[in-house]
This record gives structure tokens, sequence and C-alpha cells, in this order.
């Protein structure tokens, strides 16, 4: 194995207090109800319009009377997390001994989010700087995740090809990207998802913690 590349949000790190400060301060300014940590889990996965979209939905916040007040509700959010992204984020138990272990294998470090690149190269500088070969979220002509085009995008950077990678998650966008990508793909259960919650979507983890996850990605490379 040349490559592992991991999601950022609920595999690296515990970005669910700042993602929430994000949402609740856009909610706010629109006099809606503010999301709990167990909504803002449910919102995450395919990109902060999305979910502040559906926080929206359930929120009820006030003078939404079309697409462009929701732009600007969105453009609230994205100043409020560029100035706070990672105020509370921190790396899971274990992980920052696992990427030691894979660089000390020489094997090349990614990762691939859904969330604003600005806001990505933004975290991964404060908590992981220098690990990484490839940091990339949204970017302009770049479809989010499921499709598998980023990640494609940083194998290729990284001089690997699928066969001799792999991809870690921990949501069954996750689940669906490496599927599409044809990419060994291993999802955890210590993030945004409980094994239940991947159960139920027909998903099995394979680890619970960023030490049996150390302990996997071993075993394969």
């Amino acid at each position: 194995m040349k490559a592992v590349f991991f999601d950022l949000d609920g595999t690296l790190f515990d970005t669910l207090p700042d993602i929430k400060a994000a949402i609740n301060y856009a909610l706010r300014a629109y006099d809606g109800e503010e999301a709990s940590d167990d909504d803002i889990r449910r919102y995450v996965g395919r990109g902060l319009r999305r979910a502040l979209a559906q926080a929206a939905a359930e929120k009820h916040p006030a003078d939404l009377a079309d697409e462009n007040d929701f732009s600007l509700m969105f453009e609230l959010l994205i100043s409020y997390y560029m100035h706070h992204p990672a105020d509370h984020a921190e790396p899971y138990p274990g992980i920052m001994e696992m990427l030691g272990h894979l660089r000390s294998r020489d094997i090349a470090l990614g990762v691939v989010s859904n969330k604003a690149d600005s806001i990505v190269q933004e975290i991964v500088g404060k908590l992981a700087p220098g690990i990484f070969s490839y940091v990339s979220g949204e970017r302009r002509g770049f479809p989010l995740k499921p499709d598998p085009s980023l990640l494609l995008e940083g194998l290729a950077a990284a001089g690997s090809s699928v066969s001799e990678a792999v991809y870690v998650g921990d949501s069954e966008v996750d689940a669906e990207t490496g599927r599409r990508a044809g990419i060994r793909t291993v999802i955890v259960s210590y993030g945004f998802r409980s094994e239940d919650e991947l159960a139920a979507s027909g998903i099995k983890s394979m680890a619970g913690s960023a030490y049996k996850l150390d302990e996997i990605l071993e075993s394969i490379l």
C-alpha cells in the first residue's frame, strides 16, 4: 500500500462543536431555533450548504423568502466559521499516534472533505500541520462526495492507484465514495455516526476507536 486517505469530520477530528457554533450563529441571525449536537450529526456529511438547508427546514428561521435570503444566511455561516475554524476541534484519541505510524512507513496521507476548502485548510493546518501531502475540501469544478473525483485526484497526486490505497471515513457518504472509487474502505463508528446508525444504512463499521483503526491499517499495509 502506498497511500491512506481520510475524511475529515468525524474521522480524523471531532469538529462537531465548531460546526454547531457556525450553524447556530446563522440560525440565530434569522431568529431560528438552535440545533443540538444530535441534530448536527444528522446534518453533516454532504457539505455545509446542505447541512444549513436541513437545519433551516427544521428550525424555522424567519425571513427566508427565497434563495437569495438563504444565500445570505449561508454567507453568515461561512464568515463565522472562517473566523472560528477550530476553536474546539481536536483529534480523536489515538489519531495522531496512528498518523505517526503511517508516516514512519512512508505512506502518503491525504484528506478529502465536503466542507469548504478554505475551512478545511485552516483546520488541518492548525491541528495536523505538515502531516498530509494532499488536503482538499469543496472546490469549484469538483462535485461533492460520494462522487470520487477529489479522492481520485488526490491519489493521482500521491502517485497511488486505488489498488494501492485505503480510504477511511465515518458515514454512508464515505462508504459510497469508496465504492464508487473502487478503493478498499474502512468505516469507523467513533465519529458522527454510531455503529447502530451505520448498520441501519447497511454498513458494517470496522473500527470503534482510532486505536482499532491503527491496528486495521497496520494489518492491511
